[in-house]
């Protein structure tokens, strides 16, 4: 599934190609998805100008010119945006949504169908938006921030940091990245964090999605950018997916289970 840095990479490219274009035409092929597209709003948007294209979490926001209506789109586990020529466009079998600008076409491709197209009045109380946690590149993401929210739980720290109502976007790879460099094991409970080693995790946090974000994402399987190009910080993950671990070299890299997702460090660098 794309997580921050693919949305933010996918975010950027979009962004340079629609925002202050023209939507001439909409066309849902397909309405269904996690939740059914609704078919009659999409087609308000036709003859609407896009102001801007953000991100919130692992969403995409689509805001209009002099109008409330805001576009909210999220790629699910397999969904791929790319934008083709109007005469080069030509039907695949799991294209949802077709966007029609002046000479090009947005294409909303999705496979597995767990993607989402929202239209919404009202963003900050939309219901997959409003519970939503704090930047983890912003200045809310903090080490008091982390510390405080810590103590109140008691579940393993690798699920804290992959809440999305606590900080949005730290996914599977990130998480494990980010606990490797900051010697946390995955598995250690919330309340056992001290005030440090929150610190230190708030910093691998920050570093490693920029890192990723500035190598366009990372790609393990499926997942390519609006220009159909994959993520390349997949060439510096130093224990996901791993035999080895990096810094003792002779020690295999243990993979373990945490709410069914793998969870891979090193015993020696990791301490429970």
């Amino acid at each position: 599934m794309p997580e921050l840095p693919e949305v933010e990479t996918i975010m950027t490219l979009v962004k340079c190609r629609v925002e202050n274009k023209k939507i001439k035409k909409t066309k849902v092929i397909n309405p269904k998805l996690r939740w059914p597209i609704e078919t009659r709003k999409v087609k308000h948007l036709e003859g609407k100008t896009i102001k801007s294209v953000s991100r919130r979490g692992k969403y995409l926001i689509f805001k209009f010119k002099s109008q409330k209506e805001i576009l909210i789109i999220h790629l699910g586990m397999t969904g791929i945006i790319s934008f083709k020529k109007i005469e080069d466009y030509e039907k695949h079998k799991h294209d949802h949504l077709l966007i029609y600008f002046n000479d090009f076409v947005f294409i909303f491709n999705d496979v597995r169908k767990f993607g989402s197209i929202h239209i919404s009045n009202d963003l900050n109380n939309m219901f997959l938006i409003k519970n939503l946690g704090v930047e983890p590149l912003s200045f809310d993401f903090n080490t008091e921030y982390l510390y405080q929210l810590s103590k109140k739980r008691s579940c393993t720290i690798k699920e804290f940091i992959m809440n999305q109502k606590i900080v949005v976007g730290v996914g599977n790879i990130y998480a494990a990245e980010a606990l490797f460099l900051s010697k946390i094991h995955p598995a250690m409970r919330t309340n056992k964090l001290t005030l440090i080693k929150c610190k230190k995790l708030v910093s691998s946090i920050k570093n490693i999605l920029s890192k990723a974000i500035k190598m366009g994402g990372t790609t393990i399987k499926d997942y390519v950018n609006a220009e159909g190009k994959p993520g390349y910080f997949t060439q510096e993950l130093l224990i996901y997916q791993k035999d080895k671990c990096p810094i003792h070299k002779n020690n295999k890299v243990t993979n373990i289970k945490i709410s069914g997702r793998a969870s891979y460090f090193c015993d020696k660098c990791q301490i429970k």
